[in-house]
């Protein structure tokens, strides 16, 4: 049995011992791993090291330190990876990280992140596709929903960019008006009710407007456009008329007045929640009430965010002035060095001698009682009998000094502090040393202990500018105890010696200033000599003792500030855009914008605040509300034929030929001409509505205004085909590269069906030369 038990035990001992070299083994492949920041292998081996030997601290100390410094690593590594771009690198270290660590919340929360990353790189791609088929709106949607992924997201914020640019706005997901919307109009309407104006403007476009009940239907107004969009031509109308719109759907217009009951009745408001990230909210709020005049905003102080509920527009203007507010504050490491040299020099030589000579008579002496005290006398007659034999004398004794002191003590301190912009930064290098005061009553008697900062104490306060520079506020206090003095009821009080100065300075990033001069320097000396004998020079030494003390104390400073972060400033063109009159606010100003036949816009519709719109040169005179949307297969086609140039002062021939392929049995139309550039000599009638019966021809002409109108019809016939309508001879007045004659306006008759407003073809270019 004993043999059995000595087995078993010899058994676990090796077991034991191979465990023990096991770890030991582990825990040596660890720390190799480590080092070579291997760590996915280093935190493995010992973690197994561990679990071979639990009751080891040093073990278990050098895993846990090691998954920490691992885990720190991987996680700086992955970073890293992202901001270079690579996040398969980014991908692998958090893969790493979760081998070991599974519920690592930040590897995780990495993970996640680049899922987003990838799932807004698409949503970019999306909102760039929509934004090259002119879907403005998708695209606006697509950005935001990247930017709420991930909002640091470079591509996504190049590309709000660029369309807050072009666009003057943020996209909102409201109705809006189709493509007629956009097309360009002529308008010609003189004091004319404003039902007349939008009732051709309906017929013309296809629009249904819908007038609110108080509306006047007396109002009138006068307008004269050419070449106009169709949303600028309403807007200037109703904002003569006191009026306002809203768009129901892409082909309705609510028309209403302009009131603050209608307003309240037909505006629609958006509820939109600011989440502030740099700035507080009520600072942000305050801009707006500031800026917009916004009255009702509610602040949430807890979550750092403020909530409007306003128009559309107000809101898109509400965004750009947060974002524009919203930035990351700058912020500054500053690099302070601080040297304190102390220097002592004491010379203590020479002979101190005592300073008294006592006599003493050594005669017959009696003790005499005065005031209760007894004190030795002698008889006045033992003076008589005192010679060298009765008389004692002390002799002074005399000490020799040799000593002298050196001390020399440098305190450097280099501190690093890191600081935002306009905040104080505060260092303190010393001591406190307490200071007790009594208060006493007629009971008991109460001590209070205060303290008092003595050292270096350095107050720094940073104002970082735009290019670079950090302005400085330097408050430096070097502060020493001189000494220690004892009150009548036992406390103690200090002599402060203190030295100051205060400065305000600009330097640029990565500069370094040296602030020096703050020197004590005290020289003193003291002796105790025989008079006349301890004043000679040298010789002195032996009749008295001097002791001679060398004090001097300097403070240097260095500071070198550092630039982290600077004001990352907005494009210049976020930072200025269109906001409305004092009484509306809008995204962009009240214009007429000169578009083409596609609708595009001129160069008015994207002048920069403060900027006026490029010259489209002198329109021509308007006739009745038209647009030229594209025609239908049924409608007539014209043509312009003619000379291409003219001299000044002679005369022009023009013929405006059209082709119909439906009968037309009446028409009218409209031309325009500048009348500073020619004169209409006559208008003649080109036959064609005299086919297959008579034909009647009217035509009035107001040179004044540019412009000419034209009737036809046929009477008991039908006119079709290809044919001359008109012949027009002008005289031209005056040199001038760019005149032309144009057909501003013709309604088409069908004989028996409707027939398609026309496209109205390009002016006829005719250069007159000198």
């Amino acid at each position: 049995m004993n043999t059995i038990n000595k087995k078993l035990l010899a058994t676990i001992a090796v077991c034991a011992a191979l465990a023990g070299c096991a770890a030991q083994s582990h825990h040596r492949d660890g720390i190799a791993a480590l080092e070579r920041q291997d760590f996915p292998v280093a935190v493995s081996e010992l973690a197994q090291a561990t679990q071979l030997k639990p009751d080891s601290i040093e073990y278990r100390r050098d895993w846990l330190r090691a998954r920490e410094n691992a885990t720190a690593k991987l996680l700086q590594n992955a970073g890293a990876a992202i901001a270079r771009g690579d996040r398969g690198a980014a991908q692998q270290a958090y893969e790493a990280v979760l081998k070991y660590d599974a519920d690592n919340a930040r590897a995780r929360a990495g993970l996640d992140n680049l899922a987003a990353m990838v799932r807004a790189d698409e949503e970019v791609a999306a909102a760039r596709d929509a934004i090259k088929a002119g879907d403005v709106t998708r695209a606006a949607e697509l950005l935001a929903s990247a930017l709420k992924r991930v909002p640091a997201q470079p591509e996504a914020l190049k590309l709000r960019a660029e369309l807050d640019a072009t666009q003057g706005r943020t996209s909102m997901s409201a109705p809006n008006l189709g493509a007629a919307y956009r097309k360009p109009i002529n308008l010609e309407f003189r004091d004319a009710s404003l039902k007349i104006v939008f009732d051709a403007l309906s017929r013309t476009t296809g629009i249904n407007f819908i007038f609110d009940r108080d509306v006047k239907p007396d109002q009138r107004t006068t307008v004269f456009l050419k070449q106009t969009a169709l949303d600028d031509a309403i807007d200037v109308i109703l904002s003569t008329g006191q009026l306002e719109k809203k768009v129901l759907n892409a082909s309705s217009v609510l028309i209403y007045p302009n009131t603050p009951a209608k307003l309240k009745e037909y505006q629609d408001l958006v509820v939109r929640a600011f989440y502030m990230a740099n700035i507080e909210a009520k600072q942000a709020a305050n801009m707006l009430k500031t800026v917009l005049k916004l009255k009702d905003i509610y602040v949430d102080d807890k979550y750092n965010m403020l909530v409007l509920r306003e128009t559309p527009e107000t809101i898109s203007l509400a965004e750009r002035l947060i974002r524009l507010q919203d930035l990351e504050e700058p912020e500054v490491m500053l690099e302070v060095e601080v040297l304190e040299i102390n220097r002592t020099r004491l010379l203590n030589a020479g002979v101190q001698w005592n300073s008294q000579l006592t006599i003493t008579p050594l005669g017959t002496t009696s003790s005499v009682p005065v005031n209760g005290t007894s004190t030795s006398a002698m008889k006045l007659s033992d003076l008589r009998n005192l010679n060298s034999t009765q008389i004692g004398i002390t002799v002074p004794s005399a000490t020799i000094n040799l000593q002298r002191t050196v001390g020399d003590a440098n305190l450097l301190a280099n501190p690093r502090i890191r600081v935002r912009d306009r905040e104080k930064a505060k260092i303190m290098i010393g001591d406190k040393v307490p200071v007790v005061t009594t208060t006493s009553t007629n009971t008991f008697v109460t001590e209070n202990i205060q303290y008092l900062d003595v050292g270096l104490k350095l107050e720094v306060e940073p104002d970082i500018h735009l290019r670079d520079e950090i302005g400085l506020k330097i408050g430096l206090e070097v502060s020493s105890l001189v000494s220690s003095v004892k009150t009548n009821n036992g406390s103690a009080a200090y002599q402060i010696g203190t030295r100051n100065v205060n400065t305000a300075l600009r330097l640029k990033d990565g500069e370094t200033q040296v602030l020096a001069g703050l020197i004590s320097d005290e020289d003193r000396a003291s002796g105790n000599r025989i008079p006349l004998l301890g004043d000679f020079p040298i010789l002195g030494r032996l009749f008295g003792s001097q002791s001679d003390s060398t004090q001097k104390t300097e403070v240097v400073l260095s500071i070198t500030p550092h630039l982290i972060r600077n004001i990352a400033r907005r494009d210049p063109a976020q930072e200025t855009f269109w906001s409305g009159t004092e009484l509306t606010l809008r995204d962009r100003p009240l214009q007429l914008r000169t578009v083409d036949a596609a609708g595009n816009a001129g160069n008015a519709a994207s002048a920069a605040p403060g900027q006026a719109a490029a010259p489209t040169g002198a329109p021509a005179p308007a006739g009745d509300a038209t647009v030229t949307p594209a025609s239908g297969p049924d409608a007539p086609k014209f043509a312009w034929s003619g000379p291409a140039s003219v001299k000044a002062g002679e005369t022009v021939t023009l013929k405006l030929n059209m082709d119909s392929p439906k009968a037309l049995r009446a028409a009218s139309l409209q031309l325009g001409f500048n009348p500073a550039e020619f004169d209409i000599v006559s208008i003649d009638d080109g036959g064609y509505f005299s086919q297959g019966g008579k034909g009647a021809f009217s035509k009035s002409v107001d040179a004044a205004s540019g412009r000419a109108s034209v009737g036809f019809s046929n009477d008991g016939g039908e006119a079709k085909g290809d044919g001359a309508v008109l012949s027009v001879t002008l005289r031209a007045r005056t040199a001038a590269p760019e005149a032309q004659v144009s057909l501003i306006a013709m309604t088409p008759i069908g004989a028996s069906t409707a027939v398609s407003r026309p496209a109205l073809p390009a002016g006829h270019r005719i250069p007159i030369t000198p």
